[in-house]
This record gives C-alpha cells, structure tokens and sequence, in this order.
C-alpha cells in the first residue's frame, strides 16, 4: 500500500522566525504531512517564498513547480522551473534548488541561468546565501563582463 499523507491542508502561509524576526514567509496550495522513517512534507501543487530584511522588506522571492521540505534536517527542496529573484533585480533560473534554513544557504548541483542587468551567466551547480544576493556559481560558462577595476 502507498504511503498516504497523514495530514493535507490547503491555502498555506507560513512564516520563519530566526533570531526573533520573521525571516522568510512561504504559501502552498497543498500541503501534505508524512511520517514514517523519516518526516516529510509535500506541495505538490507549488511554491512561492519571500526571504527578508530586518524591517520586512522583500529581499528575495521563490518559486517553483514542486516542493519538499524534510522535518529532521531542516532542509527545503524546490523543483521544476524554479526561479529566484533578489533585490538587485537579478533572476535565477534552475530545475532544482535546496535551502538549508540552518546554514541559511540555497544551493544546487544543476543546471543554472543567471541573468543580470548587464549579462547572461550559465553553470552547473550554484551555492548562495538564501536571499541570493551573494552567489557563487560552478563550472561558469557564457560571456561574463569583467570590470579592470575589480
């Protein structure tokens, strides 16, 4: 027999609090709550997630087709078409992505398409601070500016 949720809610926002100030607010059309070996939650049907500042300014926004979030290891999983943006304006674009709320990090081992005001930057795997505005990508590939200054 399958593995049938032992709860499923609909219409969720929940917010994350770190250091006493909400961090980071996520909705879900479904969500679905499984135990077993491990403890796990579902939304198959989507994500949206906002990270922000000390004074509740929107610092970065989520989305993606698919998401599981694992209770034991305060890891979140998004997939397909995910996409990220941050303050800067700046978009990422990937089909898988993990948030690691302990460490406060995104990261991925996929495919990754950056693109900025000034250029298109493309690599396999990405690791960020969790509202990307700080982001290191590997295996870069495409034309990158470079400034002389820097």
């Amino acid at each position: 027999m399958d593995n049938l949720p032992i709860e499923v809610r609909k219409g969720v926002q929940l917010y994350y609090s770190q250091d006493a100030r909400v961090s980071a607010m996520l909705e879900a059309e479904t969500m679905e709550r499984f135990v077993g070996e491990e403890e796990y939650t579902v939304m198959p049907d989507g994500i949206y997630l906002e990270t922000y500042d000390s004074s509740m300014t929107v610092t970065s926004s989520l989305k993606a087709d698919y998401g599981l979030q694992k209770t034991d290891d305060d890891l979140m999983e998004a997939k397909g078409n995910v996409r990220v943006v941050n303050e800067k304006g700046e978009k990422l674009s990937t089909d898988q992505l993990f948030w690691d709320t302990k460490k406060r990090q995104i990261y991925t081992d996929s495919y990754v398409k950056i693109i900025t005001a000034e250029q298109i930057i493309e690599g396999d795997g990405l690791i960020s601070n969790e509202d990307f505005s700080e982001y290191k990508i590997m295996k870069i590939r495409g034309i990158i500016s470079l400034d002389d200054n820097e």
